[in-house]
């Protein structure tokens, strides 16, 4: 499997366990389905954003996460304001904070990126 189609899958997998996808699934293969526009995203969005705790032994899964979310759906700062004053901040703090792996801190970096360009 790629990274690409593990980023898909996890992606997937997350919309299906928050109820971004409502339809029932029976098997794991809707989470190799590619086209992911099913979902929208919004709700995945909020739920990783809080949940970027430092102290959280899920942290490095949740920043990943989210990277990906944005990298596939950089609208979702599009036009959020109050979504983007709220991200950056706690990109901020978690991106000055010791102890990030070099991965993460380049995850980071790159959400910080995002929220940035999406306010132009």
């Amino acid at each position: 499997m790629t990274d690409g189609a593990r980023e898909v899958a996890n992606l997937n997998y997350w919309a299906y366990w928050i109820g971004e996808i409502s339809e029932e699934q029976t098997s794991d293969a809707f989470m190799l389905d590619a086209d992911t526009r099913s979902w929208t995203g919004v709700r995945l969005l909020q739920h990783l954003m809080g949940r970027l705790d430092p102290d959280s032994a899920h942290l490095p899964l949740n920043v990943a996460t989210l990277h990906s979310l944005v990298a596939s759906r950089p609208s979702l700062l599009s036009g959020r304001p109050a979504v983007r004053a709220s991200l950056a901040e706690v990109l901020s703090k978690l991106a000055s904070t010791d102890g990030r792996s070099r991965a993460e801190r380049d995850r980071l970096a790159g959400l910080q990126y995002a929220v940035r360009i999406a306010d132009c």
